[in-house]
């Protein structure tokens, strides 16, 4: 399996999949053309967009997505990273990227309204959560803040450890 079951009914209709040109699919890993095309990428997460077309950047990379500010996400086929404009890391493959999701967007939706460490504007609440969420990222990927080139992860950590966001 590939997702727990918790993570796909999480995002039930959120999940977007897509159909992948054969030419295409033969450069993917298995894993991911089941993601793509099978169980689906969680949309609007992050202002993460999931979608228009897959299509093909270069030889070694395919555009899977977009934000919200018109950047691509982009697979590399050779590592299995996942971009955002080439400059910055966001995950180390489609599988972690999902489960990134899924703990930064339960974060808001489930964690912080049930007040599991405390309400999020009192107490400085808000760096236990921000200390909640930089714990289970790094159960996904260990390496996840040492690979964050471009600050992604890092900075939304910090931001919910100052309370900038919320």
């Amino acid at each position: 399996m590939i997702f727990e079951n918790k993570i796909t009914e999480y995002f039930s209709s959120n999940l977007i999949t897509r159909t992948i040109d054969e030419n295409l699919s033969q450069d993917l890993t298995y894993e991911d053309n089941l993601i793509i095309s099978q169980i689906g990428l969680p949309n609007d997460i992050l202002s993460f967009q999931f979608t228009d077309a897959i299509c093909l950047l270069s030889k070694s990379e395919i555009i899977i997505g977009k934000t919200s500010y018109d950047s691509n996400i982009i697979l590399n086929l050779e590592s299995g990273n996942i971009m955002r404009d080439h400059d910055l890391f966001i995950s180390k493959s489609l599988k972690n990227l999902t489960q990134q999701l899924y703990i930064y967007d339960s974060l808001w939706k489930i964690d912080i309204p049930q007040e599991k460490f405390g309400n999020y504007r009192d107490n400085c609440n808000h760096k236990k959560y921000a200390e909640f969420l930089k714990t289970e990222l790094l159960k996904i990927d260990e390496d996840l803040l040492k690979n964050d080139t471009g600050y992604f992860w890092g900075s939304l950590i910090e931001d919910i450890e100052f309370g900038i966001v919320g």
